[in-house]
C-alpha cells in the first residue's frame, strides 16, 4: 500500500511539473525575447503565418514577439518582399513566410495582439528582402541625396536619386521598403539603399472625435475643415490633407476646378459638382462629386483611394 501511495505521489509531482513547464513555455512565447530587435515605434517578427482570419493573422517566429495575433486594417501595407509590389490579403495562406511589422501597443493576452503596420511577404529568389521603415525625419544634404532617419531612431538610410528619382516625395511619416547590402555598427546604424520603394500614403479618419491622421500625423483642422458622413460616403477636406502629404493646390475660381500637384507635376484634376476625376490621361468616375462647403473643398474618401491610390481607414472610434 505504501508503495502504491509513493508511486501515486511521484506521478502527481511529475504531472504538476509538466503543467508548470507547459505554462512557462507558453508565457515565454508571449513575452518579448531578450535578444529581440525591440523598437520604440515599430516591432517586427520574422516567421510564418500559423492562423489566418478575415482581418487578422497569427505569426510565429523570431523577433519582438515569437507568437502574436496581428489585426489588419485598410491602412496595413501588405507587400512582396522582393519588389515591394502589393499583395492581396486573400492570397495569404497558412505557412506563408513573412516579416510582420507592428506596434507600439501590444496586449498582454496570450497570445498577445497588436495592429499590423506592414506585412512583407515571401522569400526573394535571390538577394535580401526589403526592410520596412517609417521616416522619422528626412534631411537633404544635396539635391541628389536624402538621409532618412527611421521613426525608431535606430538607423539612417541614405537614398540617392539614382535609386529613387523622386526624392522630394519622401517626407516625414512616409512608409518605405528599403534594401541595402550592409549597415555600420554605429548608433544609429548607417546604410546606403540599393533600392527603395515608397509605399502608399495612409489616412485614418476617426468620425467619433472628428480627427484625421495622415501618415501618422494628427492634422490640426481649421474652420470649415469638415468631416461629413452623408450616409453614402465620407467627405474629407482636400487642402489640409493634400498639403500635409506634400501636394500643392491650384484653385481655378472661374471654372471651380482644382489642380492637385506633386513636385510641379499634375497628380489629379477635379471640378466641384463633377463625378469625373482626371488622373493623367485617365478619367475616373466616382459615385460622389466634390463639394464646396464654407469655402472649403470636400472630396469623397474614394478620391484618395481610387484616384490617388492611398490607403484610408474610417472608423467610429473616438480616437
Amino acid at each position: 500500500m505504501k508503495k502504491i501511495l509513493l508511486i501515486l505521489s511521484m506521478l502527481m509531482v511529475l504531472m504538476s511539473f509538466s503543467v508548470a513547464l507547459a505554462e512557462e513555455q507558453q508565457v515565454a512565447k508571449a513575452q518579448p525575447s531578450a535578444a529581440a530587435w525591440y523598437h520604440n515605434n515599430v516591432i517586427f517578427t520574422k516567421g510564418q503565418i500559423t492562423e489566418i482570419n478575415e482581418n487578422s493573422v497569427r505569426v510565429e517566429g523570431e523577433g519582438g514577439y515569437r507568437d502574436i495575433v496581428l489585426h489588419i486594417s485598410p491602412t496595413t501595407q501588405i507587400v512582396n518582399a522582393e519588389d515591394g509590389s502589393p499583395v492581396a490579403l486573400a492570397s495569404l495562406q497558412k505557412g506563408s513566410s513573412l516579416v510582420a511589422y507592428y506596434g507600439p501597443g501590444v496586449s498582454k493576452s496570450m497570445p498577445p495582439q497588436g495592429n499590423a503596420f506592414a506585412l512583407v511577404v515571401g522569400t526573394p529568389s535571390k538577394g535580401s528582402a526589403g526592410i520596412y521603415m517609417k521616416a522619422g525625419s528626412v534631411q537633404k544634404p544635396a539635391d541628389e541625396i536624402i538621409k532618412v532617419m527611421s521613426s525608431n531612431g535606430d538607423r539612417v538610410i541614405t537614398i540617392t536619386n539614382e535609386v529613387f528619382p523622386n526624392l522630394n516625395s519622401i517626407k516625414e511619416g512616409s512608409e518605405l521598403l528599403v534594401w541595402y547590402d550592409m549597415m555600420t555598427m554605429s548608433l544609429p546604424g548607417q546604410a546606403t539603399a540599393t533600392k527603395a520603394v515608397l509605399l502608399p500614403a495612409t489616412i485614418k479618419v476617426h468620425l467619433g472625435a472628428g480627427v484625421i491622421v495622415a501618415n501618422g500625423k494628427e492634422l490640426v483642422l481649421g474652420q470649415g475643415d469638415s468631416i461629413i458622413n452623408n450616409g453614402k460616403t465620407v467627405l474629407l477636406p482636400l487642402r489640409i490633407i493634400a498639403e500635409n502629404l506634400g501636394y500643392s493646390i491650384v484653385w481655378q475660381a472661374d471654372e471651380k476646378q482644382i489642380e492637385l500637384k506633386e513636385n510641379n507635376d499634375t497628380a489629379a484634376v477635379l471640378k466641384i459638382g463633377s463625378h469625373s476625376y482626371q488622373k493623367g490621361q485617365e478619367v475616373i468616375g466616382l459615385a460622389n462629386a466634390p463639394e464646396l462647403v464654407q469655402g472649403k473643398t470636400l472630396v469623397p474618401v474614394e478620391f484618395f483611394t481610387d484616384v490617388l491610390n492611398m490607403k484610408v481607414a474610417v472608423s467610429n472610434s473616438p480616437i
